[in-house]
């Protein structure tokens, strides 16, 4: 049997433009082979703006334009490793929509292109009118937490001391705030104690109200590269894709995790999983925290949660037997209304147990 000419034409073509698309070639530059057609002449590096997992990005350059990237090999965060939203990290440079000039209304109320210096002068002249008649505090910024360190430094810097604005804030309100108010009451100090190496080395790792298999892939990706068959636990109302990778899933109802957390603190101490040396060494105020979770009994907890018992004695279980027990958290908690004390709730399970300070520990939120 022969195929018709045509279709064996297309399946065997050594030079058409298919077939030239296709070939790759060494891109130098350390990075392997890339297609011949957008193979660079430089590279430089950038962190994906996506998630604020901060993954580091090679750019490939060619005639000085963004052609290509891959995930930086050398960069600890990713190790080599992108999400869809780091490989697509490009995909806006060619939106049609993008804004790649300034523009200024008209007399007319028409949005037309100007000039950078013309841009930056009425920028600068409209802020400073805004100001003389209505005070310093009439103007602010708010930012986001996918710009890079570096980035916001100078931001602030510029809008306190350059444009002297008295108010700045980013996604910090809402995404971060309860988390540093409960980090600061615990700790003292308001930075997450834990690295992504943590991820690897607990076994068992605790999510509350975080679904990182979508939204920090990153992250995930290490939890899975975990080499002690951890148990992981997923603690919300949703059946997310975490949920579903998860070996117990907590499908709690809405705004009864802390609740749910302060049961499960009675609870272990009641099963004498306390670290009692750790406590004694460093925490205070144990026996008045003690005392404050016995009113809230597994039968009650259970029954306002909407949960089997069983399955916070065995989540209970699971913590107290643990040698290396991490907790994570993010928007499920911090953007809750009453996020501090679920914050707290969380932080204690972690101190209480001795689950701390340790590789592949910690109260984390991520």
């Amino acid at each position: 049997m022969k195929a018709p000419s045509i279709v064996a034409e297309l399946l065997f073509e050594r030079d058409g433009k298919l077939t030239q698309e296709l070939v790759r070639n060494p891109g130098g530059f350390g990075l392997g082979q890339v297609p011949a057609r957008l193979k660079p002449d430089a590279t430089t590096t950038a962190v994906c703006g996506f998630c604020s997992t901060g993954c580091g990005l090679e750019v490939h350059l060619k005639d000085g334009q963004a052609v290509n990237l891959s995930p930086a090999r050398d960069y600890s965060v990713n190790k080599g490793a992108a999400c869809p939203k780091g490989w697509e990290a490009l995909t806006p440079l060619y939106a049609k929509d993008r804004a790649t000039r300034p523009l200024l209304r008209n007399a007319r109320g028409t949005l037309e292109p100007v000039t950078w210096q013309i841009a930056l002068e009425a920028f600068c002249a409209r802020f400073k009118g805004i100001q003389k008649r209505h005070g310093a505090a009439s103007v602010a910024f708010i930012s986001t937490g996918q710009i890079a360190t570096e980035e916001m430094a100078l931001l602030g810097a510029l809008g306190k001391f350059g444009m002297g604005m008295q108010h700045g804030d980013g996604n910090t309100r809402q995404c971060m705030a309860t988390a540093v108010v409960a980090y600061k009451q615990a700790f003292g100090f308001d930075a997450p104690p834990y690295t992504y190496e943590d991820f690897e080395l607990s076994d068992v790792v605790v999510f509350v109200g975080a679904n990182p298999c979508i939204a920090h892939p990153i992250m995930w990706e290490r939890v899975c590269k975990n080499q002690n068959s951890p148990e992981i636990v997923v603690i919300d109302p949703r059946k997310t894709e975490t949920a579903m990778a998860a070996t117990q899933h907590l499908p709690l109802r809405p705004k009864s995790d802390l609740k749910l957390l302060y049961g499960m603190a009675a609870l272990l101490i009641e099963r004498g999983y306390v670290d009692r040396e750790f406590v004694a060494a460093h925490t205070q105020g144990f026996a008045e925290f003690a005392e404050f979770v016995k009113a809230f009994p597994l039968s009650e907890v259970a029954r306002d949660a909407g949960l089997p018992p069983e399955a916070i004695e065995r989540l209970v279980d699971s913590i107290g037997r643990g040698k290396r027990v991490s907790f994570w958290w993010t928007m499920g908690v911090n953007q809750s209304h009453e996020g501090v004390r679920v914050a707290q709730a969380i932080i204690n399970l972690a101190l209480i147990t001795g689950n701390i300070g340790r590789p592949g520990t910690g109260a984390n939120s991520i």
